[in-house]
């Protein structure tokens, strides 16, 4: 377990809305996944309230968290809050130019996506989408570095 602890990632917010409902996530277990089309993948716990708003051909946003003021916004998306709690109040956000769903204003970067297809694990469902578009916000910035030191926990 400590070996695998030390592969790196990045620092996200994964972002969805349907209907009237919103919910997000910190996530660190992202990675690209293909060229042509672009896609990545995006591991998502079975408990987490968002994994309903992550089945295929549902859309969601990936928010990339700048090195220098992360921890802010990722401690805000970290608290455990109530059911039907506003998990996006105190927090500035605009809805994605295709998907509607919320980007956060402290990104450095998003990507808006749309799930193709879903891999089960024992703990996670691993989430392949395709990247519809997304920005560039701050390009002064690179994306927050995840590092743990053992890999059975986040």
């Amino acid at each position: 377990a400590k070996a695998l602890g030390r592969i790196s990632t990045g620092l996200y917010i994964v972002t969805a809305a349907q209907d009237n409902a919103r919910s997000a996530m910190v996530a660190s277990w992202v990675s690209q996944a293909s060229f042509e089309p672009l896609g990545l993948t995006i591991s998502v716990a079975k408990d987490r309230a968002i994994e309903s708003m992550m089945q295929v051909n549902d859309k969601f946003v990936l928010n990339c968290l700048g090195e220098k003021d992360f921890e802010p916004i990722m401690k805000h998306f970290l608290k455990r809050f109530a059911a039907g709690a506003d998990r996006f109040q105190g927090v500035e956000y605009f809805p994605a130019p295709g998907n509607k769903c919320p980007v956060l204003k402290d990104a450095i970067a998003y990507m808006e996506c749309q799930v193709v297809s879903r891999m089960e694990t024992p703990d996670h469902w691993i989430t392949y989408a395709h990247v519809m578009g997304g920005e560039v916000i701050n390009s002064d910035q690179k994306t927050a570095v995840h590092r743990r030191k053992v890999g059975n926990y986040y």
